[in-house]
């Protein structure tokens, strides 16, 4: 396992743990206690210090940059989603015309979750296509 990985597990990890720790707060905190849940992401500000040593080449430059673009998609999905579908909700089926402005940085945290995680899994997603081509 090289330092791409390790990256891409702290990553998918520290996403999990917060999508985790924000559903178990909610009930004591309330929807705006739990985000102190998102802090948990900021356990992804050690990955670079994971492998600093270790040479790059052309295939992890590759396999980084579709991840990243995979990751900056999906993330950018998750926010419009979940713009729209907290438009649509207040909107819509409770007449609202107004949105929480805590809500809309919940949604923003979201995208930052979705890039991490997505990007992750990616990158593990492809290290594992590249083993198995080079066993093959």
């Amino acid at each position: 396992m090289n330092a791409e990985q390790k990256r891409a597990w702290l990553a998918v990890g520290s996403g999990v743990g917060c999508v985790v720790g924000y559903l178990v707060l909610l009930p004591f905190l309330g929807p705006y206690g739990a985000t102190g849940a998102f802090a948990v992401m900021g356990v992804n500000g050690l990955a670079p210090l994971i492998g600093r040593g270790e040479q790059a080449d052309e295939r992890d430059w590759s396999i980084n940059r579709r991840a990243t673009l995979l990751g900056g998609m999906a993330s950018y999905l998750a926010f419009v989603l979940g713009c729209m579908g907290t438009w649509f909700v207040a909107f819509l089926w409770q007449g609202d015309a107004q949105v929480s402005v805590h809500l809309l940085a919940a949604i923003t945290f979201l995208g930052a979750i979705v890039l991490c995680v997505v990007r992750g899994v990616a990158v593990l997603v492809l290290y594992g296509r590249h083993a198995e081509a080079e066993n093959a």
